[in-house]
């Protein structure tokens, strides 16, 4: 029985009191009875893919309870509410109003029916008009907030995407872009596309096609720049500097997204590599910058993965495999069963010269970053600097939905790093706390207390090293704390909005990046003018959003560009790196804000540490690496 009471509005509230075995809402609706029918099967096929895949055993009633949660909660407003049997039970204190409802554990079909009447009874008398995948996707995501955090759905016209994220590759004119203030703005043009050499950072499309761009959606721009190889597209664009719109004509092309997109040696013998993200080619693309790098005389390296939330497992394998020696173990996964166990191992490790190694960590490294950096700090293949990792360390397999309804991402297995650890945090359902939790690990004063409460393990080399919650690193390097004027400012857009301007406005630059880098100071006056710029556009932002609050903490980072101190030197890197991207693109400007990292800063004084530990792992293995 499925019981409605009080359906009073948008603002009333609805209590659905449920139990099994006392009748079946139905519907004369032919088109409803057909649209039921797909969305249970469905929400069916997604609990009997949990229970067969998930990592551990799963009861029932707690999936059936998730998802009818999750469709109410879909609802789009009101005071709604699903109440179990169970829960009803708690609510009348065991008195005889609780009798109506049955506590027996349903079976296969009683629970298939109580998702039915639940669809049922909210698509037909709620009081407004439901789109029906709107409960179908709610029970989905019910169900999966039952498990973990990582465990997810993709929309069918999300899967692309999500497809060109982990390919690494599109096809389209090549730009990253934003829409700004009701204006499709150029960050940048990716190397070496159709768009490389003919627009700029900070140029504005004006229109595609002639017809204007005012006002356009990000949805509209992927829809009209993206396109078949070989086709063209004409896009008018008002750049700094130029009276008139320049018309280009860009013939669109597959355009490679690198996921090592920043590859520099810093000093004559220190390379430094950035990992974005692992997708099908970051091994690849890994290879070929460490190579490049060894060419120009590389004899350490930094490897970055903050900020790198994850992706393939296998890449985060052929990453490590060109540090580890063959034979090594990389990564072990465990599922329900013990005999799900898979083990990842070295097997293509170069006979190159090993480096001293540094590896970045920051709170956003998860997954395949922990993976990496697990590996090489338990197998004392180099230091891990920078700050407590994420702690994802469960395994996503995709499942295709039927009639192509989406993708099922589910936790299938646990990884544990060589040593056996588990770099996965607990968790709850309360996913705002779990990822609080992990920002908590951030705090530089905290990492005392924080390792005496984790599992400890001991390398070869016999360092001691943490499980239980990310990656700990062996030197904790802060990032800066800068004044709440200064984050506004650098947050707002509002440099990289100003460098198009003041670009446009001169030709005296440097004739070469590498002159601009070493020689080239932003001068006091493009503060001054920064200073007057900056008003405009915050009051612009104001205008359009009365409730608006940065316009008075932005206006206050003015004070920044004229009182002096070690923040105007943050200031002024920052436009001198923006001045770059314009000038000569997006890895130029990455290469100058590299100059103040203070965590790479602070890294490059780990090497004679990273040396010694090298040698000792040497000395171990007799000499092999």
């Amino acid at each position: 029985m499925i019981g409605l009471k009080a359906r009073r509005g948008r603002a009333g509230r609805t209590l659905v009191l449920l139990t099994a075995g006392l009748g079946l809402l139905t519907t004369s609706t032919s088109s409803l009875a057909r649209s039921t029918q797909d969305n249970l099967r469905l929400m069916v096929e997604v609990r009997d893919r949990i229970h067969r895949y998930y990592v551990e055993p799963i009861d029932s009633t707690r999936l059936v309870s998730g998802a009818i949660d999750g469709m109410v909660a879909a609802l789009p407003g009101g005071e709604n509410l699903f109440v179990s049997s169970a829960d009803w039970a708690g609510f009348a204190g065991g008195d005889d109003s609780t009798s109506v409802f049955s506590s027996a554990q349903l079976d296969n079909r009683g629970q298939v029916q109580l998702l039915s009447e639940a669809y049922r009874a909210v698509y037909r008398n709620y009081v407004e008009s439901i789109p029906s995948d709107s409960l179908s996707h709610g029970a989905i995501w019910g169900m999966l907030a039952t498990l973990d955090p990582h465990s997810s759905f993709v929309r069918p016209r999300d899967v692309g995407r999500m497809i060109e994220r982990f390919r690494g590759d599109f096809e389209g004119i090549g730009i990253y872009f934003e829409v700004k203030r009701g204006l499709l703005m150029v960050i940048s043009p990716i190397l070496g596309s159709p768009s490389d050499g003919k627009l700029r950072a900070g140029d504005v499309i004006a229109a595609i096609e002639g017809v204007s761009t005012q006002g356009i959606t990000t949805e509209e721009v992927m829809k009209k720049l993206r396109g078949p190889k070989g086709s063209e597209v004409v896009v008018s664009v008002e750049r700094q500097g130029e009276e008139e719109w320049i018309d280009y004509a860009i013939r669109r092309d597959r355009i490679e997204v690198s996921s090592v997109p920043y590859v520099y040696m810093l000093d004559p013998e220190i390379g430094y590599i950035r990992i974005t993200r692992f997708n099908e080619n970051t091994g690849t693309d890994l290879a070929a910058g460490m190579a490049r790098l060894r060419g120009a005389g590389m004899r350490h390296l930094l490897l970055d993965l903050r900020q790198n939330g994850g992706g393939l497992l296998s890449q985060a394998v052929e990453v490590a495999d060109q540090f580890v020696d063959a034979g090594d173990l990389i990564v072990y996964t465990e599922g329900r069963n013990a005999s799900q166990r898979r083990e990842f191992r070295g097997a293509t490790r170069s006979a190159r010269e090993p480096l001293p190694l540094v590896l970045l960590l920051d709170h956003g490294s998860a997954s395949a970053s922990e993976i990496v950096a697990g590996a090489v700090q338990d197998l004392d293949l180099g230091l891990i600097a920078g700050e407590t990792s994420f702690g994802k360390g469960l395994v996503q397999e995709q499942f295709r939905l039927a009639s192509g309804a989406g993708l099922l991402l589910l936790t299938v297995a646990r990884y544990y790093t060589p040593l056996g650890r588990l770099i996965q945090r607990p968790f709850t359902e309360d996913v705002r706390a779990y990822v609080q939790e992990g920002y908590d690990d951030m705090d530089p004063n905290a990492v005392d207390s924080l390792r005496s409460s984790k599992a400890k393990f001991i390398t070869s080399a016999g360092r001691v090293v943490y499980g239980g919650g990310g990656i700990t690193p062996d030197r904790v390097l802060a990032r800066p704390q800068y004044s709440k004027e200064l984050r506004e400012i650098l947050g707002s857009g509002a440099l990289f909005d100003f460098a198009s301007t003041w670009v446009g406005g001169r030709d005296d630059w440097p004739a070469s990046f590498g002159a601009y880098l070493s020689d080239y100071d932003v001068p006091d006056a493009a503060l001054a003018e920064l200073r007057a710029f900056l008003r405009p556009v915050v009051d612009e932002e104001k205008s359009t959003d009365p409730e608006a609050t940065s316009i008075e903490p932005v206006a206050g980072a003015n004070a920044v560009a004229v009182e002096g101190g070690p923040e105007v030197d943050v200031l002024k890197r920052n436009l001198k790196a923006e001045f770059a991207r314009v000038l000569w693109g997006d890895a130029a400007r990455y290469r100058v804000r590299l100059e103040g990292d203070a965590q790479v800063k602070g890294a490059l004084g780990l090497f004679g540490e990273a040396a010694g530990l090298l040698r000792q792992r040497q000395a171990h293995y007799g000499g092999s690496n």
